[in-house]
């Protein structure tokens, strides 16, 4: 089976999704399918990342300069796979052969119809969305990433439901438990040792990442352990990400835990496997996701989760996963604290949880996604 992958635009910098078409890339070829793989090639987009010309002149690169290429190859395919929802606007333009787009979440289209708080979309955020769903409309399948992400895409319109099924993310790398003098020579240049305690988030400084009620949960643990005089289960907050906005830093160092917490940033994947596998415990408490990765690849680690008590996070994590209201810090302090002795259990089953969400069962999914819509033209001819 001849599948042709079209990917994401590399300096749209979408780490996820790149990551997303490198499991594909890897395990498909052990499926049976020969691969072509597309990405729009860098052309005309030569100004910096600050320019007003930066979003336009890579949409030239992406939906003008690299049709050409896309038609030229589509010839060869027996399959198309639009490895993401984001670029759908490829579909009208493969619409000749079998395809299949994977929907990885519907947030973007709620807030250009005005569904999310606080994420105001612009008259061209609004049309780019527009071509999207237009996107998903036309093809042949539309695969989500979880549950929650089709029940929300039918509940838009987006599609219809025969041509929507759901193909559940795998570990988009090796996630897997780190020896602990590995971990210590991988972590030691954060300043962090395998032996300190410290709680682990991993995200950008989005609102839905919700990292002002991850710091609030750290300063409720250090209140509620002076208040007792017992010690805290944690002594450090670390975020992989960006650094904290200025009020969230100021709420910190306002309740005397600025140094306490830190924040890093260009993390390898091996560093960031030790983070988690020498983390006392992930907390992601997460508003909205489409599938929510970090809660599984802390869990392949070796790493407790406390993450939403909101699908799909509470639909992923198991019952290895401890599972919060993401609103309420007192009740995530409490819910660490009371968890605490039975951090060797949650991480028992945090493995065994992770061994369903492996690339090579994501990758067999899909093959049966690509003969589906095969067998499907063929029974219309």
């Amino acid at each position: 089976m001849k599948v042709l992958l079209i990917g994401n635009y590399v300096p749209d910098g979408q780490t996820s999704m790149l990551a997303f078409k490198r499991i594909l890339e890897r395990e498909l070829p052990h499926n049976g399918c020969e691969l072509r793989v597309l990405t729009p090639p860098r052309r005309v987009l030569r100004v910096p990342t600050t320019s007003r010309l930066w979003k336009w002149l890579g949409y030239v690169d992406k939906f003008i300069l690299f049709i050409p290429t896309l038609a030229r190859h589509l010839r060869w395919a027996d399959v198309v796979h639009v490895t993401d929802h984001s670029n759908g606007m490829y579909i009208p333009w493969v619409k000749s052969k079998p395809n299949i787009i994977t929907c990885h979440d519907v947030i973007a289209v709620q807030a250009a119809k005005g569904m999310v708080d606080g994420w105001n979309v612009g008259w061209t955020g609004r049309l780019f969305q527009r071509l999207i769903v237009k996107g998903l409309d036309a093809a042949d399948l539309v695969a989500c990433v979880s549950h929650l992400t089709r029940r929300e895409l039918l509940a838009l319109g987006l599609a219809q439901e025969p041509r929507v099924t759901v193909v559940l993310n795998g570990l988009n790398d090796d996630f897997r438990p780190v020896p602990p003098e590995e971990a210590q020579r991988l972590i030691q240049r954060f300043g962090i040792s395998t032996t300190d305690k410290f709680l682990i988030h991993v995200g950008w400084d989005l609102a839905r990442k919700n990292r002002r009620k991850v710091v609030e949960t750290f300063i409720a643990l250090h209140e509620r352990a002076a208040a007792t005089g017992q010690p805290a289960p944690v002594e450090q907050l670390l975020f992989v990400g960006p650094e904290l906005v200025p009020e969230v830093a100021e709420l910190a160092r306002k309740h005397g835990v600025a140094d306490r917490i830190k924040t890093v940033q260009r993390v390898s994947h091996e560093e960031l496997r030790a983070l988690y596998a020498s983390a006392t415990a992930l907390l992601f408490p997460s508003l909205q996701e489409g599938f929510g990765w970090p809660v599984i690849e802390a869990q392949a680690c070796g790493c407790p989760v406390f993450t939403s008590d909101l699908a799909p996070m509470n639909e992923i994590g198991g019952e290895g996963a401890v599972y919060v209201d993401p609103d309420d810090a007192d009740a995530m302090a409490a819910a660490i604290e009371n968890a605490a002795p039975r951090f060797a259990e949650m991480r028992r089953l945090g493995l065994e949880n992770a061994t369903h969400y492996s690339a090579q069962r994501m990758a067999s999914s899909y093959v049966d996604a690509y003969r589906r819509v095969l067998e499907e033209r063929k029974a219309v001819r």
